[in-house]
Formats: C-alpha cells, structure tokens, sequence
C-alpha cells in the first residue's frame, strides 16, 4: 500500500506523537487502515492515557486494504520530522497475504543532501489500544465553542503557576492550588462552559496546541475521575489528573494581609542573587531576612562573619501600622525560583506578607498590581531575633549616608566660595 498523508495534518500528527513515551522499550503505537474510509488511525500511549488521530488519506494513495497492527513507538514519533513542513507524508505499507510485515519511508536528509531509507517491522495489534479506542467512542462528552476554551487557557495562563485549577460552573468559582494551598476567587465574567473543568499547566499547554490545530469550533471534553479527555473531528488526547481528588478535598485556607509593599523585584532578587553567588557561606546557610517598616524595605543577610543590609526602592506602603518595624526570614533558594519575566511589573511588583489562620505566613509576589491572588508564594517566617542588628546596621548605613552627604555639600560650598574669590581677583 502506498499511503499519502497531507502535509496540512502535521499538527494533529504531532499532537499525537508527542505523547508516545520512548522510555518504555514497548512504547507501541497502533495503525489502523480503513479501505471504505480511506482512511489511517494512530494510537499512541500507555492506556488510559492514551491519543489517537484518524486522518483521511489523500487521493494518490493506492491499493488499500484494510489493517491494524502495531509498530514501535520512536519511529512514528519521528515521522513529522523525516518531511519538510510543506511536504506530504509518504509510506509504504509492504504486506504479505495475511498482515502487514513492515513500514518504510524516504527520508530526504536537508542536512547532508542525501536521502535515506527507513524501515520498521511491524508486531500484532495492541489489544488495549483497540479496547480504548471503543470506549472513547462510547464516552458522553461535553460540546463547548473553542471560543470558550480559548477563554479558559487565557485565564488560567494568567494565574500560572499553579498544580490544579478548576473552574467550576456551579459554585461559579476558581480554584488554584499553588504550593499546595488551595484559593478561590470568582468565576472570570462572561465564562459560559457546560461543565466543569480541572487543568493542570501541562494540559493548559496541550489544549493550547490543540485548539490552535484544529479547523473545528466546537471541542468535546469530559473529565472522568482522574482522567481528563479532549475531542476533535480529528484527534481524541487523554491526560492525568492524578491527585484531583485530593486538590478537591483541600479547603482554601483564609488568610490575612500581614504587610503590604512595592518594591523594585530587580533589585531585591539581584541582591539576593550576588549574596548567593558570590559568598558560598551565605549559599549553604539559605537565610536571608527581609525588614519592613513603614516606606522603608531591606534585604539583610546576618550570616557570620557577614553582615549586610540593602535597601531595596519602595514605590508605594499600605500597610496598617506603618511606623512598625517586622523583619522576615526566607530561603534564597525559594525567592530565587521565582522568574522576573514571569512579572509584568517587576519595576514595581507588590509583595504581601500573609498570614494564614493556620499560623503561617508566605510571601505573596503578584503577577501586576491589579491581581487579587499572588503570582507566587514561598514561606516567611517571622523572626526578629536579629532586629536590633538589623537595625543598627541601618543606623550605621544612614549615618555615613548623612556624613557623605554633609561632606559632599561642604565641598560643594567650598569650591563655589573658591570660584567667587577667583572670580573678583580677576576682576581686580
């Protein structure tokens, strides 16, 4: 058989392929051929996680029949890459009277201009595969606009980071679970969906890919327990959602603004970035404090024989006593984790000390100023055992400050008295 896939199903190929686990040394996918369709079926995937794609052939193919059978897993995997993006996908299916014996390809290698042939031998039918595809067919899914889902992986790509979010339509709220903590906030306005729907961000980044690849306006989905399935014309993906239940057992935790900053996120990272860097101590020590009171904000490491104090800019306070004075205690490893390009303001990026009804605090970096929900969270510790160091380092920094400025403004005088007196000599 000669089979001829369109270069225009690329996408939905890929869609597939990228979920064949090469790992597992019986990584299979199945094919299946339908001469009154004229049409090819891929399955791939370890059941019940598992994809397929059917595709009607184009014309040119010739002399088909119907099959199934299975093949390894690496070398389809590798099929959208042995044809350029504009070229179809040409094969030959060898059989013999009774089944299919293998599967071969002209790879026209661009990088050394010199074509190769590849060949796979082709094994039984993978039963469970067969067993998938028919419940999938059976399944009861929802129907919703690609419009609407468009809308979720928009709102949910808002609140990343994140392990689980739900968006569910009858309590008409958003769950995020971030760092293990649950929150909620309100359903986003004018989000119609059928059902409810639990992402986690690697499945926010596929259905992405999906809706971007199919010419359908309408996608199915159904969540079944653990087990999440989205549906085109074209393509059927199943994917994990291990540990839902748990994220829907989990309360959300409520919690209280402790303090309230914005601060500049370049510099308070880029001094917590050169400590660790640069002195191995401090590294291996993981401590560092943070100082709030009123508009002032300072990063301080108290790490013999170190002692450093570094004011960080403060652009707006809100905090409810403004004159107290809290120092913090946190891991440079955890702030470090948190990406500056993930920050719209990281000029100006609000930072929230919340305190939780369990007793503990984190530190709440929001993604802009007008989100309700932090970006991130790492865990803060209140800890002022080193206050008064802190503080008097501060006293110190503050009063060379003055004496410099002093200095500076004295020299300034006294340079201007000079041009004066030089000035009128010249005059005489």
């Amino acid at each position: 058989m000669k089979i001829n896939i369109s270069s225009n199903k690329t996408a939905p190929l890929k869609s597939i392929t990228e979920n064949i686990d090469t790992r597992y040394a019986d990584s299979l996918v199945t094919v299946l051929i339908s001469k009154k369709e004229g049409s090819m079926t891929f399955i791939a995937g370890k059941p019940p996680l598992c994809s397929y794609c059917t595709f009607i052939l184009d014309t040119s193919s010739t002399h088909l029949k119907d099959a199934q059978f299975s093949i390894d897993g690496s070398f389809v995997k590798q099929l959208p890459y042995y044809f350029n993006v504009d070229e179809d996908i040409e094969l030959n299916v060898h059989t013999l009277s009774s089944s299919v014996t293998s599967i071969e390809l002209i790879h026209k290698d661009m990088k050394s201009n010199e074509n190769a042939l590849r060949r796979c031998e082709c094994v039984d039918v993978y039963e469970e595969h067969l067993t998938y595809l028919k419940e999938s067919s059976q399944r009861l899914t929802y129907p919703v606009p690609k419009a609407s889902l468009e809308r979720v992986i928009y709102e949910s790509s808002e609140r990343m980071p994140f392990e689980f979010l739900e968006m569910n339509v009858d309590k008409q709220h958003c769950r995020i679970q971030r760092d293990g903590d649950v929150e909620e906030v309100h359903l986003p306005d004018n989000l119609e969906l059928p059902a409810s729907i639990v992402l986690t961000e690697e499945i926010n980044r596929k259905l992405n890919y999906l809706c971007k690849n199919t010419e359908s306006d309408v996608i199915e989905f159904v969540q079944q327990g653990e087990l999440l399935t989205f549906k085109t014309p074209e393509t059927t993906l199943t994917y994990s959602l291990a540990g839902v239940e748990e994220f829907f057992s989990k309360k959300p935790l409520k919690f209280t603004h402790e303090k309230h900053v914005v601060v500049n996120f370049y510099e308070l990272k880029g001094e917590v970035s050169h400590c660790s860097a640069e002195y191995k101590t401090i590294k291996k020590a993981d401590n560092a404090f943070l100082y709030l009171s009123g508009n002032e904000a300072v990063i301080a490491f108290i790490t013999p024989p170190y002692e450093f104090v570094h004011p960080i800019t403060v652009t707006e306070t809100c905090s409810e006593t403004k004159n107290s004075e809290s120092l913090y205690r946190f891991s440079l490893k955890a702030l470090l984790g948190i990406n500056i390009s993930d920050l719209t303001q990281a000029a100006s990026t609000r930072l929230d000390i919340l305190k939780y009804e369990n007793g503990e605090r984190k530190l709440g970096v929001y993604f802009s100023l007008e989100n309700t929900l932090p970006h991130r969270t790492i865990s803060i510790e209140k800890d002022e055992s080193q206050l008064p160091k802190v503080v008097a380092l501060l006293e110190e920094l503050n009063q060379s400050q003055a004496d410099t400025n002093t200095l500076n403004k004295k020299q300034e005088v006294q340079k201007d008295l000079f041009g004066y007196i030089m000035g009128k000599e010249e005059e005489y």
